[in-house]
């Protein structure tokens, strides 16, 4: 598999120009989360023939995944679809293909918020991982990164999701609709990413292999990182509280 390079500027000529012109003003870093944004000022952007694509992809498959970053998303995105998905929210599809996301069952992948963190930032330093990269935007302040106490200091100072790469963003602005409430129809733990078909019908013959790895060293944070993670991702440890009622 080539490595993406994580940007989504879109090669369509009728939203390229477009997406060159607003990231900017509107506060963005990546033009990908043009769409993102217009959910928030109620705006319906024009999809352009790749998006038309992914959303044609999802509804052949029958089942919606939401692929939120460093949560196993790529194997999930490759095993169901043949192919990647971008790190869209369900708030996104809910307002650009509504049909698409009230029907179809959808599920996502949620994972501890310390192990995330620390996953993504050792994914972040290294400027990404064997399939993908930093978006270009973020990559040399990511690689320029000494420790986990760098990583925290930027989420803690971004202004909103806009100003971080997704997989520094919380899970839950991936599942949740624009009223903050859970929109997703099953939030499975990554450990038991092997019960997916169990969960969700027709997918029993799916297998997930592990695509885009980074590299295995492992930081372990202090007491005090632990502390700032647990409270960046408040939010995250209510989503995944709600997981056992919602698996039921």
């Amino acid at each position: 598999m080539d490595v993406v390079q994580s940007h989504y500027i879109s090669r369509d000529r009728s939203t390229h120009g477009l997406a060159e012109r607003l990231v900017r003003p509107l506060g963005l870093r990546l033009a990908g989360d043009l769409h993102e944004r217009a959910v928030d000022l109620g705006v319906r952007l024009p999809a352009g023939a790749k998006r038309r694509g992914r959303l044609d992809t999802i509804r052949r498959r029958g089942v919606l995944f939401i692929h939120v970053p460093k949560n196993a998303g790529t194997s999930v995105s490759v095993a169901l679809y043949g192919r990647e998905l971008r790190h869209e929210s369900m708030r996104s599809y809910l307002h650009a293909a509504p049909d698409l996301a009230r029907v179809l069952p959808s599920f996502a992948i949620l994972r501890d918020p310390v192990d995330r963190f620390v996953s993504a930032f050792t994914f972040a330093r290294y400027g990404g991982g064997a399939h993908r990269l930093v978006a270009a935007p973020f990559r040399a302040l990511y690689m320029g990164f000494k420790s986990l106490d760098d990583a925290l200091t930027h989420v803690e100072r971004a202004r909103s999701p806009y100003q971080m790469d997704h997989f520094f963003r919380p899970q839950s602005w991936y599942v949740t609709d624009r009223n903050g409430r859970v929109a997703v129809d099953h939030l499975i733990s990554l450990h038991d990413l092997g019960q997916v078909a169990r969960i969700i019908p027709g997918l029993e013959d799916v297998h997930f292999p592990f695509l885009n790895a980074g590299p295995r060293q492992r930081q372990n944070p202090t007491q005090e990182q632990e502390r700032r993670i647990r409270a960046l991702y408040r939010c995250d440890y209510d989503l995944m509280a709600q997981m056992p009622a919602r698996r039921a």
